[in-house]
């Protein structure tokens, strides 16, 4: 976070925007060599602490990092340094300064969320993402359009996150910690007595209850679950492009992440909440299959392209949060590929897109224009085809079919025909904007950035390159198999993770 606030300061010194660019993706690739270092480091089941300034938790802030928050920490970063490179090309403006200032501070915030193992420092860390999101969604400024999403999104937002403050006192009143480690073993514990923190207060059950209620209204805004859906539609495609590529990996995924963290390792199976943990899935559950079927509709009549992937987002949120509601490990796998997979498919359409916005305009007649790429327009086809979801080839197909073996596990039949049908009806909206991209002919403006995309083109090409590999790898490499059901493991796993601090 303190390398994006340097840019400010050498605004005074630096004048021209290329050291900005410059300096923003070599920040942003060295946050993803780390964060690569640090997965690495968590393979086979390992939790990872690190203690700020030497206290022992749960006295200090700690951040516990698990193979659940250190893959998804992983793709956060990647989409960042895919983001920033992407943004060299495409955004001209004298602020830039500014725009990679809180796309940096945008990155810091999602990764701090996913490390940390205080739910207040998980606050701090929202803020930091939260504030710097709604910046940059007002980044046009001379759009009135903007600054009116922008703040719609940031009064609504300050509502939910100062939500989800109000639970984290709630808890610290009653366990009289703010360390996850420290709350999931005490929840599980109530007779346990823990240096500096002590025992907990009153009714843990009740306090618990009400905690979970506030902070999973926060995480199903976040992640654009309906009926907290609203804001997406509007903030997304008003934001420059590779801002709204990042809206899926760093923001809607913070929400899933916060659901799995608060009823699997904080308040999960054994703790006080057992009885009605149950009751709060289903109901998650049954939001995310509203939010998959509404997404899919909705998109099916828009006529703006980066609205169009708005909706499909919230409709492939949905079947991620049916999918690590169902309370087994099958299925909280199933929901982390599916993240990973909507992450970089989405990322996918918004980067291919951008390249048809500069040329034509939003509309879906301006996805003509990709036909100019060959590298463009047939990563936005392998794209569409793996939201899709019927081509094995890729990791889209998996993901949902892993999904589908996963409710039907757990009994939810109604479930599996919301995926199918789903699956259906974004299919109509995906093939149709295949049939855009083949026949529109929209006039080109002239633009400068288009005389040469080979950025816009690497981005795109990476991004292709991982989501086929990844696709491949999980049906050729056991290992990959085996690695993604680690994650799920670990996301269920507290006994490592309160081991992992306080050492019991």
């Amino acid at each position: 976070m303190g390398a994006a606030f340097l840019l400010p300061g050498l605004s005074l010194v630096v004048k021209n925007p290329k050291y900005f660019r410059v300096y923003a993706f070599a920040i942003s690739l060295v946050g993803l060599f780390m964060a690569l270092a640090v997965a690495l480091e968590t393979r086979g089941g390992k939790v990872v602490t690190y203690w700020f300034g030497g206290f022992k938790p749960p006295f200090g802030i700690v951040y516990t990092v698990d193979s659940l928050s250190s893959s998804l920490a992983l793709l956060s970063m990647f989409i960042l340094t895919m983001s920033t490179l992407y943004s060299t090309w495409m955004v001209r403006s004298r602020g830039e300064y500014l725009y990679y200032t809180f796309m940096l501070s945008l990155g810091a915030g999602s990764v701090g969320c996913l490390y940390t193992g205080d739910i207040f420092n998980f606050f701090v860390m929202l803020e930091v993402l939260s504030l710097s999101a709604y910046v940059l969604v007002s980044f046009y400024r001379d759009n009135p359009k903007a600054i009116e999403a922008s703040i719609r999104y940031a009064i609504v937002g300050i509502v939910a996150t100062s939500l989800y403050l109000l639970a984290a006192f709630i808890v610290y009143g009653s366990y009289g910690t703010l360390n996850m480690a420290d709350i999931a073993m005490k929840s599980r514990l109530p007779e346990a007595v823990t240096e500096y923190s002590g025992g907990i207060f009153g009714n843990i059950a009740f306090s618990s209850a009400i905690a979970i209620a506030l902070s999973a209204w926060t995480f199903t805004f976040k992640a654009a679950i309906f009926p907290n859906h609203f804001w997406l539609p509007d903030a997304n495609p008003e934001a420059p492009t590779p801002v709204s590529a990042l809206f899926v990996a760093v923001i809607d995924l913070i929400g899933a992440y916060g659901v799995m963290r608060f009823l699997y390792t904080l308040f999960g199976e054994g703790s006080v909440m057992e009885a009605l943990r149950y009751d709060i899935l289903l109901l998650l559950h049954v939001l995310g299959a509203v939010s998959a079927l509404v997404g899919a509709l909705l998109l099916l009549v828009q006529t703006d392209i980066k609205k169009f992937v708005a909706y499909s987002t919230i409709s492939h949120m949905g079947l991620a949060f049916m999918a690590i509601t169902t309370g087994t490990q099958r299925g909280v796998s199933a929901g982390i590929l599916q993240l990973i997979s909507n992450s970089l498919s989405e990322a996918l359409l918004f980067y291919t897109a951008g390249i048809a916005v500069v040329a034509t305009g939003r509309s879906l007649e301006s996805l003509g224009a990709l036909r100019r790429s060959k590298v463009a327009s047939s990563a936005f086809i392998v794209g569409l085809l793996n939201l899709f979801g019927i081509v094995p080839l890729f990791v889209g197909f998996w993901s949902k079919l892993f999904i589908f073996m996963a409710v039907l596990e757990v009994g939810y039949l109604v479930s599996a025909i919301v995926l199918v049908a789903s699956t259906g009806i974004s299919g109509i909206g995906y093939v149709r904007l295949m049939n855009y991209l083949i026949r529109s002919a929209p006039k080109v403006r002239e633009d400068s950035r288009l005389l040469n995309c080979w950025i816009p083109n690497v981005v795109i090409a990476i991004t292709t390159l991982t989501l086929i590999l990844l696709g491949v790898a999980v049906i050729a490499v056991p290992e990959v198999s085996e690695a993604v059901a680690g994650v799920g493991s670990a996301g269920m796993n507290y006994a490592d993770y309160v081991k992992a601090v306080i050492g019991v």
